[in-house]
């Protein structure tokens, strides 16, 4: 039974609609919290994906547990490798107050641009900044996509695909995008399952999302071999190419130590220990075609420190530095202040001895404070209405690319 404070609060909260995604789970979290010592994330997940699942196809929500379980397998069966498992594990009641709170909702209100916040939302609440895992917010996924353009015929990967947005507003903005050029891999469970679930809502069921560690390369002394890696996924998928389009942001936090996959990067020649984002830069290089193009989200320390400068002209020898966005402090807000900016390059198929010029761009506007509220130019409350500057950066963008005859 649900005790008689939580039913108090759960009473004043339904006077009150709630007008975004985060009060509905808020809700949610309390009913699930309440005696039940289950996952609330997982139960709430559920709950979303069977809410999804019944919008989709205009199909009513189940009246009672059982039945709500009977359909949680037959989604199983149409969109694998996204739950958890195939059965509620809260309580009859608590399941029908969580119920009446999903009733008074629709979750497709705002169409896609709203499912696609509302799976952002569920894997930052979950993950926390864990392990440098700042998830990208969509105006600069968005803003990442429009500047690199992607086109019909081209192969997209994310090698940190976290919930799946770089690819998803691949197959929104770019022309004519198949779903079956969109590659996603992430050595985390949640937002890979979280990735499946927005391919599946947003029609693009046939994206290749894996689960696996990007940074891991089969080497020469054979170790590591009963290790999957994205070779392996790309020749059982029988794909011969490497990739024409990379977008990504890799996790921040975190050293490799593991000396059987730093002996497979020239990087890390010599070192015991390297930074991951470090290792990501080349591994992005690396399976990118020639003249293939990339945007990356990197701390600024990449950019500026003396530490990194054999880095930079690493970078350099093997690509062309097309361009860098600065990026306010306060844009992964509330999870970290980290300084960040956008490197977007072309790989190199051969050196140019040619002068190159760069474009620089720096953003003042971060879209949010510095508790991480997102802001709004008005009280529109969507993805296209929040006050950032980065469409400005774009425009410039543009002028800078035809007066430098850059071919995308």
């Amino acid at each position: 039974m649900l005790g008689e404070e939580v039913v108090d609060i759960l009473a004043t909260r339904r006077k009150t609609r709630p007008d975004t995604f985060e009060g509905v789970y808020k809700r949610l979290e309390e009913v699930v919290l309440a005696n039940s010592g289950e996952n609330e994330f997982e139960e709430i997940f559920k709950l979303v994906i069977l809410k999804l699942w019944n919008e989709m196809n205009h199909e009513p929500q189940e009246v009672d547990i059982q039945s709500a379980d009977i359909k949680l397998k037959k989604i199983n069966g149409k969109w694998p490798g996204v739950l958890s498992e195939e059965r509620f594990l809260i309580s009859e009641e608590q399941y029908q107050i969580c119920n009446s709170i999903l009733k008074s909702v629709s979750l497709f209100q705002n169409g896609y641009e709203g499912i696609d916040g509302i799976f952002e939302f569920l894997v930052s609440k979950e993950k926390k900044g864990a392990k440098g895992q700042y998830f990208t917010p969509r105006y600069l996924v968005d803003f990442c996509v429009k500047l690199i353009s992607p086109k019909s015929g081209e192969k997209i990967l994310d090698p940190a695909t976290g919930s799946g947005a770089f690819l998803y507003h691949a197959s929104v903005n770019g022309a004519g995008i198949k779903a079956s050029d969109l590659w996603g891999f992430d050595f985390d469970n949640l937002p890979v399952r979280v990735a499946r679930l927005l391919m599946n809502v947003s029609g693009l069921r046939e994206a290749h999302i894996f689960r696996l560690n990007s940074l891991v390369k089969h080497n020469k002394s054979g170790k590591g071999e009963d290790i999957t890696t994205i070779e392996d996924i790309l020749r059982i998928e029988k794909q011969r190419d490497l990739f024409d389009v990379i977008m990504t942001n890799p996790p921040f936090a975190g050293e490799i130590t593991e000396a059987e996959i730093l002996e497979n990067y020239t990087v890390a020649s010599g070192k015991s220990r390297i930074e991951r984002d470090i290792l990501f830069v080349e591994r992005c290089i690396e399976l990118l075609k020639p003249n293939g193009r990339m945007s990356i989200v990197l701390p600024d320390n990449i950019f500026g420190s003396k530490e990194n400068e054999e880095l930079r002209k690493w970078i350099h020898d093997k690509c062309r530095i097309i361009g860098v966005v600065g990026i306010p402090r306060n844009t992964f807000m509330p999870h970290t202040a980290i300084k960040t900016s956008i490197l977007f390059l072309q790989k190199r198929e051969k050196r140019n001895k040619n002068e190159e010029k760069i474009f620089f761009g720096i953003s003042e506007k971060a879209g949010k404070d510095k508790r991480g509220n997102v802001l709004y130019k008005s009280d529109k409350h969507t993805w296209s209405e929040i006050d950032h500057d980065l469409d400005s950066i774009l425009v410039s963008f543009e002028e800078f690319k035809e007066r430098e005859n850059i071919g995308w």
